[in-house]
Formats: structure tokens, C-alpha cells, sequence
């Protein structure tokens, strides 16, 4: 009886999450329960031949669609794909506590699903929040991934819980607007409602057709919630079709927003988690592993200079890194997909599949 009840549970996990699966060609959706008793949904396509399989981790609010012209292509060319629904997302399980989001948990998650289906090694792609758990898994399980590549995010140093207040200070100072605002409207109690509320403006406003709306209406502590509030619209990007839209507001109306993800870093639970679990001679990946970083000229949040300076980084001295700036803004991997296929296809014949 519990066998047929878990069935049926992890069939409406897949059924969630088929909108995705469809957009995502020829993918497999598959789900496990992972060591820690939580069901994660993902898609995943064998490699051909001797060609590795690239894991795609996704930021927020994102899904697998964001990544399905990228992963299509290589796909073709006979790589293998893995595409989980990050945790808090579409079939994925939905823990309440921001404590389940830490980055040690999340790293083991992640190596569940490599065990699961068998794969020793993988290269690690990440946008956004992505970034960060490829970071985890760098840090957690450097043997488990051959080869790294960061979008928008590069790799999340180790560093001491935030002083919120003083942080937003100082980038009020450096930049002229504070970067991170819009974290303490994520970590409200009611954002995810405001957010329901008002979705024609979220989505207005995360995707912008001007990447500097993120300065005025977004980044800055109060103005999301304040451009919400005010049904804010603006025009919308040109490679964000209407099918994407719709997709996105479907998956949302009906998963919500998983803000836990930014509750976890405001709170310092995922920082003090960082500096609890992982050793001095791990705080970077191995010097073995390549590293590829597409910079996002326009991004308002994730600025270039950032990404520019982690990996100016002494523990980064021996490392390979390919660093290609785009003429995009934050979701350069939508809207500059094809470029990023090809030059992730050409990084990976040059700098991975030698060493493997």
C-alpha cells in the first residue's frame, strides 16, 4: 500500500513538471528521493559514446526551460544532459525551513542524483543561485565534477555571515543604489503573496527589456515591493516569447516562489553553514578542474567587476578559466542561448574532454 501511495505521488511530481519535460526535447523525467528523505524531479539524457554529462543548475525564479536551447544543442552533439528542478522548484519537494537549504544539504542532494543514475563525474553548470550550489558541490564533492561553468554568478567564496545593514551601506557608496534591497522583501514574511498578487509586474520587472529598471524598481530595499504594490509594468524583452511568459506564470501560480533560497543568506544560516563544513584545502574547486565564466555586461546585480574579482582570487592562481563577457543582461541563457551552446561546445572540445 505504501509502495502504491509513493508511486502515485511521485507521478503527480511528473506530471508538475511535463510543461517543462516537453520543452525540453527528448529529455527523460525521472525523480529519486534523496538521502535526506526529500523527492527531487529532474530530467536527464545519457551521453553518447565518450562524451561526459553536463549537470544544469538553475537560479531563481528559474526552471529547466530556461536552459532547453542550450542543453538541445549539446544534446545533439551526443553530451549528456542532467536537469534537476533546484530545491523549492516544480516537482521538487518544498521544504518550509530555511534551514533545508544549506549548502552542504543541497551539495548532497545533488550528489544523491548523480548516484542515482550512476554517474561518477559530471561538468557543472550554473546560473544564478545555480552558481552557488555548483560552488557547494565544488567545495563538498570536488571528485564528483570534472569541469565547472558559472553564468551571471561566479563561484561563491566562503565568507562570514552578513552585516546586512552595513553591506547595503557600503554598496550604496561603491555603486550609487544598493545591490541586494530586494533580498530583505525575498525573506518577508508576505512575499510570496505580494507576489501572487501582483504577477503581471513580476514579471515585468524581473525581465525587463531595459536592464536598468533592476536599479530603480527592483534592487534597492523597498522598491520591489513599492513597484508591485503600484502594478508596475514595463515592456518586455524580445526573446522572452509569450510561451515563456505563460510558462512562468503557470509555474509560479502554482509551486509559489521558493524565497528561501534568499532566507537562508539573510538569516547567515547558509554562510555559518559554509564555514562549519568545509576545510581550508576546499574552499576552492581543485586546480585540476577548468572553469568557465559568462559575464552579463548589463546585469544591474550580478555586476561583471564582481565576477572579475573572485576569480582574481589567489586560490583561483593555477586554475584554467575562460572568461567571455556577453552583450546581455542577467538571463543571458535565454537570451543569448545559441552563442552560449556554442561557446560552452568549443570550451569543452579544447579545455575539458582532453583531460578526461
Amino acid at each position: 500500500m505504501r509502495s502504491i501511495f509513493l508511486q502515485i505521488i511521485l507521478l503527480s511530481f511528473a506530471l508538475l513538471s511535463t510543461a517543462v519535460a516537453v520543452a525540453v526535447d527528448a529529455s527523460l523525467s525521472k525523480n529519486v528521493i534523496v538521502s535526506r528523505g526529500l523527492n527531487y524531479h529532474y530530467l536527464y539524457t545519457p551521453a553518447k559514446a565518450s562524451k561526459p554529462t553536463l549537470l544544469f543548475c538553475h537560479g531563481y525564479p528559474s526552471s529547466p526551460r530556461d536552459w532547453h536551447t542550450i542543453t538541445s544543442t549539446l544534446q545533439a552533439k551526443g553530451y549528456g544532459v542532467l536537469i534537476p528542478d533546484m530545491l523549492g522548484y516544480g516537482g521538487t519537494a518544498k521544504p518550509a525551513a530555511s534551514a533545508a537549504f544549506v549548502p552542504s544539504l543541497i551539495s548532497r542532494d545533488i550528489v544523491d542524483i548523480l548516484d542515482a543514475e550512476k554517474l561518477d563525474t559530471v561538468v557543472a553548470v550554473g546560473h544564478d543561485w545555480g552558481s552557488k550550489v555548483i560552488s557547494g558541490v565544488a567545495n563538498h564533492y570536488p571528485e564528483r565534477v570534472s569541469a565547472y561553468a558559472f553564468f551571471a554568478v561566479p563561484f561563491e567564496l566562503v565568507v562570514p555571515p552578513p552585516n546586512f545593514p552595513a553591506e547595503l551601506a557600503q554598496q550604496r557608496a561603491q555603486y550609487g543604489y544598493e545591490l541586494y534591497g530586494y533580498w530583505l522583501f525575498f525573506n518577508s514574511p508576505d512575499a510570496n503573496a505580494v507576489m501572487q498578487a501582483h504577477m503581471n509586474s513580476v514579471v515585468s520587472i524581473l525581465y525587463p527589456n531595459d536592464p536598468a529598471i533592476w536599479k530603480t524598481h527592483f534592487a534597492p530595499t523597498g522598491t520591489f515591493r513599492k513597484s508591485l504594490n503600484e502594478n508596475y509594468l514595463a515592456p518586455l524583452p524580445s526573446w522572452w516569447s509569450e510561451a515563456d511568459k505563460d510558462a512562468f506564470v503557470d509555474t509560479f501560480r502554482r509551486n509559489g516562489f521558493p524565497t528561501n533560497w534568499y532566507s537562508v543568506m539573510v538569516s547567515g544560516e547558509s554562510q555559518a553553514d559554509d564555514i562549519k563544513t568545509i576545510p581550508d584545502d576546499r574552499k576552492f574547486p581543485p586546480a585540476r578542474a577548468p572553469i568557465y565564466f559568462g559575464i552579463a555586461q548589463q546585469d544591474a546585480i550580478c555586476l561583471p567587476e564582481i565576477g572579475y574579482q573572485t576569480f582574481a582570487n589567489e586560490g583561483f592562481k593555477n586554475h584554467s578559466i575562460t572568461i567571455k563577457e556577453y552583450d546581455a543582461a542577467h538571463w543571458l541563457i535565454i537570451s543569448e542561448a545559441a552563442e552560449i551552446a556554442s561557446d560552452l561546445e568549443g570550451w569543452l572540445e579544447k579545455s575539458v574532454l582532453p583531460i578526461l
